[in-house]
């Protein structure tokens, strides 16, 4: 129960760190970042570090096999010398007749002391050489601290038993250094009395020994030549039986092969000994794991780097993120004028560039349908009092008709009919209509006026027959025809004229002006007129007077439907009348706005 509590108290950490990171791009960038860099240089170390000492074993191995072979072939050489030396005494006479007359003989004595002495002399491996009969006296040349051989009957039973063969044998040896016995090699052979006679009796024994000290020097050598352990040891016995180091012999030789060791054997030759070298791979991987250590430290410092990085650039992502997240939470609540700053011309600040230009478009997409809806909220309203007013005026003028036919006073019918006509068109439902039927509401309601202003007012339209089919929206003329006669001719005592002229200057604009000989508008308040014609749509819904309300509804409607190129002009000079001049454009089919659009 306690380990089950224990891993489910280990995995809700997890859950509550990674919650903790997934919450943050920040946070999770660095892990990333980290992650990706330790895996890497893990890897590329862990790999590294295996394939070099993997390389090193191997190649040290070689080494060892190949210094051991030319080492071990060095002493055989020796050996291989004491061996022929031993038989060229074997093969000559004049030895063997030594050896059965050994003593009583003082030339030959002499001749052979002194020829043993010299082969000691020039063969610094060999300890002593040995002449002795099988059962009488004997000859000893070289170092031999102690009067006797210690395992000399050994020696010499061995030498009996290969019947004059010479064969290589261990024996015992003696240390200068600790005064104790050593183990050796010694070179035995019997002699034999050659002669006619078919049996060549044995008359004597030949030992020539090694010498200790020399083999142990030579083993030192060859391990401060490589930095290998060097050792001789007998295959037979598996027990170390030379070394540098005194507290190795007798020791087993399996105790030095273990997985932290390198060991090469090489046999010598007609021995049972074998010339062994080994290496302590901690030893070998020194400088291996130096070069790992070092690798982790600057792995570790790289690593360091680059989260240091990662945290600049992270934050240099981050940063603009974060006030995006705030311009977004800012749009979200309402707030459309907010501006976020562009600190980089990178990805991340198109981002920003194009956040704000959403915000400014949705601004001005809020308003255009707030100011459209607001139209059309007012056109309802005057759609409703023109569908009560004239509905009722309509009627009215039918009766008044009527009375004039019983009077039989045709202007009374002809204005009331015109009127009649005039308001049916008015409160028709199309919004749209044609230059040609336009005109002609104007024609009905300039003939009114003419038959009360009688002689003193005078009218002419001239509009190109082109654009008599062309779509312009209702009622566009009508406020700017009313506006002469109400802010010019009503004071005028003398001749009043009003021109309508229509005409295109390319396949797109249209052109219709309305002049009139009146009064010329002063230059503050023509001045007035047309910056407030100039100006956006609420601030000519803010500061319309009275007065021009129908010219800014013109206006107002020309730029909604046509754009904001597009509109009228008034210019006004004394003794040049007052122009207003319009300017449309040809509506395709796909640009005429449906009934339900407001304009």
């Amino acid at each position: 129960m306690a380990i089950l509590a224990l891993i489910q108290s280990m995995m809700k950490r997890m859950t509550n760190v990674f919650a903790y990171v997934s919450r943050s791009l920040y946070r999770k960038m660095l892990l990333a970042s980290f992650a990706t860099i330790t895996i890497t240089v893990t890897t590329l170390g862990l790999y590294s570090y295996a394939h070099t000492s993997s390389d090193i074993k191997q190649r040290e191995i070689q080494n060892m096999e190949m210094f051991s072979s030319q080492s071990a072939a060095n002493l055989e050489t020796q050996m291989a010398n004491i061996r022929s030396t031993a038989w060229n005494y074997f093969s000559d006479p004049r030895f063997q007749s030594f050896v059965q007359t050994l003593g009583s003989d003082p030339a030959a004595y002499g001749e052979f002391s002194g020829s043993f002495s010299q082969f000691v002399t020039d063969h610094a491996a060999v300890e002593f050489i040995v002449v002795t009969q099988l059962g009488g006296n004997r000859l000893i040349k070289g170092n031999l601290n102690n009067t006797d051989v210690p395992d000399f009957e050994d020696l010499k039973e061995v030498a009996i038993a290969n019947d004059g063969r010479g064969v290589w044998v261990p024996s015992i040896a003696f240390d200068s250094r600790t005064g104790q016995e050593a183990s050796t090699l010694t070179f035995v052979q019997a002699v034999k009395k050659i002669s006619a006679l078919s049996k060549f009796p044995i008359i004597g024994v030949l030992m020539i020994q090694l010498s200790y000290e020399h083999l142990n020097q030579w083993l030192a050598a060859l391990g401060e030549t490589e930095g290998v352990d060097f050792l001789l040891a007998d295959s037979k016995t598996e027990t170390i039986r030379i070394s540098a180091d005194l507290s190795l012999l007798g020791k087993p030789l399996e105790r030095h092969r273990g997985s932290d060791m390198l060991y090469v054997s090489q046999p010598l030759a007609n021995t049972s000994w074998v010339l062994v070298g080994i290496v302590d791979v901690r030893t070998l991987l020194k400088k291996v794991n130096g070069l790992a250590r070092d690798t982790i430290f600057i792995g570790l410092a790289c690593l360091m780097g680059a989260m240091l990085l990662a945290s600049v650039l992270s934050s240099r992502i981050l940063t603009p993120l974060k006030e995006l997240k705030k311009g977004i939470l800012a749009v979200e609540k309402g707030d459309y004028d907010i501006t976020l700053p562009i600190r980089s011309k990178d990805e991340t600040g198109y981002i920003i560039h194009r956040f704000n230009h959403m915000a400014e478009e949705i601004k001005a997409l809020i308003l255009k349908v707030y100011e459209t809806d607001l139209v059309r909220k007012e056109a309802e309203i005057k759609s409703l009092q023109s569908q009560i007013n004239p509905h009722f005026l309509y009627n009215t003028l039918g009766i008044i008709d009527s009375l004039a036919t019983l009077h039989e006073d045709d202007r009374i019918s002809l204005i009331s009919r015109s009127l009649a006509k005039m308001f049916r068109y008015n409160i028709g439902a199309d919004r749209m209509s044609t230059m040609q039927m336009e005109l002609r509401q104007i024609e009905l309601y300039l003939y009114i006026q003419q038959q009360r202003y009688g002689n003193r007012f005078k009218y002419a339209i001239e509009v190109e027959e082109a654009l008599y089919g062309i779509p312009i929206p209702k009622l566009l003329f009508q406020p700017l025809v009313e506006n002469c006669f109400v802010h010019a001719f009503d004071g005028m005592s003398a001749q009043s004229e009003l021109r309508i002229r229509g005409w295109s200057r390319s396949d797109r604009q249209i052109y219709v002006s309305i002049w009139n000989n009146g009064p010329p508008i002063e230059a503050a308040r023509l001045a007035e007129l047309n910056a407030l014609l100039g100006k956006d749509i609420q601030q000519r819904r803010d500061s319309n007077p009275p007065s021009s309300i129908g010219l800014m509804n013109v206006q107002h409607r020309i730029k909604l439907l046509y754009g904001h190129d597009y509109g009228l002009t008034i210019t006004s000079e004394r003794e040049q009348g007052t122009e207003v001049v319009i300017v449309l454009r040809k509506l395709g089919e796909e640009e005429r706005p449906d009934e339900g659009t407001p304009y």
